[in-house]
């Protein structure tokens, strides 16, 4: 009976070990809504977008791979060679409008509704395994014209009494302005919109409100933006220049 015990004991130890096990290998950024968008007259060239959900402590994005394509490369207009961290306990997103994937290749069996394999690495050594789908012709046209009102909408960024690694609050003001969530498709109302975060050129999503925090961060420089959008994701413009303000600020 003892000795039954005793071996009882032993196989739930080793269950419990082995779960631990399992959980603690579980990676904490995981990928999700990754696409390939065509690149209108560059046959062969794609757009890839996708977000990265992070349940961890921040990572830096180091690039991506592809077994089926000729190139991979980032692309991160205004920022380029800027370190890509996704916040901890946040998502960071390769987007049109911000840092983003260009690949090339896939071959003739990569059309709408296909998948090619993609590996997302990071510089603690982490690499993710992905599918990205051919997602057909862009839905959502981050490049057109931006829209002017009158009066014209403003943006100023307030800065926290202190920036602190393990993440802060921020805050905005904004006149001649309103934020309104409406579900995608909703046509635009002058005047009303959202915003978007974009932190050394990544995005970390839309904002309805004038406050936000932003993740636990590694040491480096940033540049944090957020920009004024229509809800047709139209930039808003004020004297021809997108509305927008930026905070630049180190970790040490």
């Amino acid at each position: 009976m003892i000795r039954r015990f005793a071996a009882i004991v032993i196989l739930g130890a080793c269950a419990v070990g082995l779960y631990l096990g399992l959980s603690t290998a579980q990676p904490a950024i995981t990928i999700e809504n990754a696409k390939a968008v065509p690149v209108e007259g560059r046959d062969g060239m794609f757009m890839v977008t996708l977000d990265m959900v992070n349940q961890g402590s921040a990572s830096t994005f180091a690039g991506a791979s592809s077994p089926e394509a000729q190139m991979v490369m980032v692309m991160n207009p205004g920022h380029d060679g800027a370190t890509l961290v996704v916040p901890g306990g946040g998502k960071g997103s390769l987007a049109m409008d911000g840092a983003h994937l260009m690949l090339r290749g896939g071959g003739d069996g990569f059309s709408e509704g296909g998948f090619l394999p993609l590996t997302v690495t990071f510089e603690n050594g982490q690499e993710i395994a992905t599918r990205v789908i051919h997602s057909g012709a862009a839905t959502m046209d981050h490049g057109a014209d931006g829209v002017a009102v009158t009066p014209a909408p403003t943006l100023t960024l307030i800065p926290p009494n202190r920036v602190d690694a393990k993440g802060f609050e921020m805050r905005l003001s904004v006149e001649n302005f309103a934020f309104v969530r409406v579900t995608d498709g909703t046509p635009h109302v002058p005047g009303e919109g959202h915003a978007h975060i974009y932190l050394n050129g990544l995005k970390l999503g839309r904002l309805y409100d004038t406050r936000f925090d932003v993740g636990a961060l590694s040491p480096g420089s940033y540049d944090l933006r957020v920009a004024l959008n229509s809800h047709d994701h139209r930039p808003y413009l004020a004297d021809g220049v997108p509305v927008a303000a930026q905070f630049a600020f180190t970790i040490p």
